[in-house]
C-alpha cells in the first residue's frame, strides 16, 4: 500500500484530451486514455483511506479504494473484479460521470492538499483493458430461482437492474422500444464523449449473463403491461427514463428551423452517426443557436459544430456561474469554438414569408429577487432587445419523465407525470415496480443505475417473500460491510447478499 502523497495528477488536469482543432471535425473521443505506466502511477497516489468517502459518494458503491490498490501493483484482473461487482457499465460511467463535480473525485480527500485521484481515468483504463485485452468471466450468481422479471426500458437503469437480478438467479427480460439497448446513453450522449462500441460491449456483457433483450417493442402499445404479468412474469420493473420535452412558448416556435434539441441528438445517434451522415435529416445552416445551458445543450452545440462547422452559440438566460452543465464539458466546447451568450433569452423567432426561421429577437436579462429555491429570477431588461441571425435553433431547456406507459396503464403519478412509488419502489399496480428517471426526473447515468440496483434488490425480496426485517441496503452491504473485507482479505467475490 502506498503512503506517498503526490499532489498532482499524472498528466494534464483534468485528463489528457485530443487536439480540439482536429476533434471538432469528427466524432472521435475527446478524452485520451492513460498508458499502463501512467495508470499505475496515478493509482499509487491513492491514500487507501480507512473510511473511503469516494465509495460513499458513488451511487453504485463501486470499490474505488480496492481498484486503486490493485492497479497500483499492476493487478488489473483483481481491479476489474472489485469494481465490476457493483457496476455493470464500467466503461460508460468512467466516461460519463461528472466525477469531479459531485461524485467520487469531488469527495476524494486528496483534494484538500492537491488534486483528487483521477478515479474516472483509472476506471476507464481497467474497463478498456478488460474489453480489448483480457475478457473476464461473468460475475458469479446464485442458483436459478424459476422467477421471471420483465424490465421495461433498456437504458442504464434497466441494464443495472437486470444484471443484479440475474446474479440472484432470476430470469430477466428487457423490453426496449429503440433498435439498441442503452437508452439516453445510446442516443443522447455523443460518440466523442461515449463511443458506442463501449456501450454495445457492456450491454452485450449484461446480455451474456443471461438477460434477454428484446428491442423494437414498446410496452403499452406492442405488448400491454397487464399482459406481461398474466403471461408468466412474476414482477415488472418500469425503467423508461425521461423523454417528455419541456416546451418553450415563444412566438415563432413552429417555424421551420426551430427544433427539439433532444430529438436532434436521437436522430443523429439512434442508428449511429455514420448512418446519419449518409442521409442527413437537418439543414442547420451556418448560424445556429442552442437555447439552454445543460449538458444536452452543450452536446447539441458540439454536434452541430461537427455537422456544419458553422457559427454555433449557446444562449442562456442566467449567468455562466449558474449554468447547470459540467464545467469540463463547457471548457471542451469553448476549445472547439462554441460561443456563449449569457443573460439573454429568446423573445420571438422570426421567419420569412415561407415560414422559415431567419433570426431571433432576444431579451437582455438581469437577475432579480430570489425565488423559492434560492435562485435569483431572470427578468427582461426593458427596451434592451437585440437580434441574432438564426439559420437554426435547437431547444434544450429540460425534459421530464417518459409519461407514456403510466398514462396508458393508469398508474398513479406525481410531479411532472413521474411514476409514484413507495420506499420499496412499488407502484400503484400489484407486482409492478419502477425506478430511475421515470420516478425522479432527469439525473446522472450512474444515479439512474443506483436506483435500478436498489429497485432490483426490492424486487428480489418481493419474489422470495423476504420480510423487511432481513433487508440490508446495497449501500450498507457494499460500503459499510463488504468493501473493506474484500480488500483486506483478498476474498473471491461471490453472489450478492440475500
Amino acid at each position: 500500500m502506498s503512503t506517498q502523497f503526490n499532489q498532482k495528477r499524472v498528466g494534464p488536469f483534468p485528463f489528457p484530451k485530443s487536439d480540439p482543432r482536429e476533434r471538432k471535425g469528427n466524432f472521435s473521443e475527446a478524452q485520451l486514455p492513460y498508458t499502463q505506466l501512467e495508470v499505475i502511477q496515478e493509482a499509487s497516489r491513492c491514500l487507501l483511506c480507512g473510511t473511503p468517502v469516494c465509495i460513499d459518494a458513488c451511487p453504485v458503491q463501486m470499490d474505488v479504494r480496492g481498484m486503486c490498490e490493485a492497479v497500483s501493483r499492476g493487478d488489473f484482473k483483481v481491479a476489474y473484479e472489485r469494481i465490476h461487482d457493483t457496476n455493470a457499465l464500467l466503461g460508460v460511467t468512467a466516461r460519463c460521470c461528472p466525477q469531479l463535480q459531485s461524485l467520487c473525485e469531488n469527495a476524494c480527500v486528496m483534494r484538500w492538499g492537491g488534486e483528487a485521484i483521477s478515479i474516472g481515468m483509472i476506471q476507464r483504463f481497467v474497463s478498456d483493458w478488460e474489453q480489448n485485452e483480457s475478457r473476464q468471466p461473468d460475475p458469479s450468481r446464485a442458483e436459478e430461482t424459476g422467477k421471471r422479471v420483465s424490465i421495461v426500458g433498456g437504458g442504464p437503469t434497466g441494464l443495472a437492474a437486470a444484471s443484479l437480478l440475474r446474479r440472484y438467479g432470476h430470469s430477466a427480460t428487457i423490453y426496449e422500444e429503440l433498435p439498441y439497448a442503452g437508452g439516453t446513453a445510446w442516443y443522447g450522449i455523443p460518440d466523442y464523449h461515449l463511443p458506442k462500441d463501449v456501450l454495445q460491449y457492456e450491454a452485450g456483457r449484461v446480455k451474456g449473463e443471461g438477460v434477454e433483450i428484446k428491442t423494437g417493442i414498446r410496452v403499452g402499445k406492442d405488448v400491454m403491461l397487464n399482459d406481461l404479468l398474466s403471461e408468466g412474469s412474476d414482477a415488472v420493473l418500469i425503467a423508461t427514463g425521461c423523454h417528455d420535452v419541456t416546451k418553450l412558448n415563444t412566438p415563432g416556435s413552429d417555424l421551420k428551423g426551430v427544433y427539439d434539441g433532444y430529438g436532434f441528438l436521437e436522430d443523429v445517434f439512434v442508428n449511429g452517426a455514420g448512418e446519419y451522415l449518409k442521409k442527413p435529416k437537418y439543414d442547420l445552416g451556418k448560424n445556429i443557436l442552442v437555447i439552454g445551458a445543460g449538458d444536452t445543450a452543450l452536446d447539441d452545440a458540439r454536434v452541430a459544430k461537427r455537422l456544419t462547422d458553422g457559427n454555433v452559440t449557446i444562449v442562456y438566460r442566467r449567468t455562466e456561474e449558474e449554468a447547470p452543465s459540467d464545467p469540463i464539458m463547457v471548457a471542451e466546447a469553448k476549445e472547439e469554438g462554441i460561443e456563449f451568450r449569457y443573460l439573454a433569452n429568446p423573445k420571438h423567432f422570426n421567419g420569412d414569408k415561407d415560414g422559415t426561421l431567419i433570426s431571433t429577437t432576444m431579451d437582455t436579462m438581469q437577475l432579480g429577487p430570489e425565488d423559492k429555491t434560492g435562485r435569483r429570477t431572470p427578468e427582461p431588461v426593458p427596451e434592451q432587445e437585440f437580434e441574432m441571425k438564426s439559420s437554426a435553433v435547437l431547444l434544450a431547456i429540460g425534459r421530464g419523465p417518459n409519461s407514456f406507459l403510466q398514462k396508458e396503464a393508469g398508474l398513479k403519478i406525481r410531479k411532472k407525470d413521474s411514476i409514484q412509488v413507495d420506499d420499496h419502489f412499488r407502484t400503484s399496480m400489484a407486482g409492478v415496480f419502477a425506478a430511475g428517471d421515470v420516478t425522479t426526473g432527469e439525473t446522472l447515468v450512474v444515479r439512474a443505475m443506483g436506483s435500478g440496483r436498489d429497485a432490483a434488490q426490492r424486487v428480489h425480496e418481493y419474489l422470495m417473500g423476504l420480510k423487511d426485517e432481513v433487508h440490508v441496503s446495497l449501500y450498507e452491504r457494499y460500503f459499510v460491510q463488504r468493501s473493506f473485507e474484500v480488500l483486506s482479505r483478498g476474498d473471491v467475490i461471490g453472489p450478492p447478499p440475500p
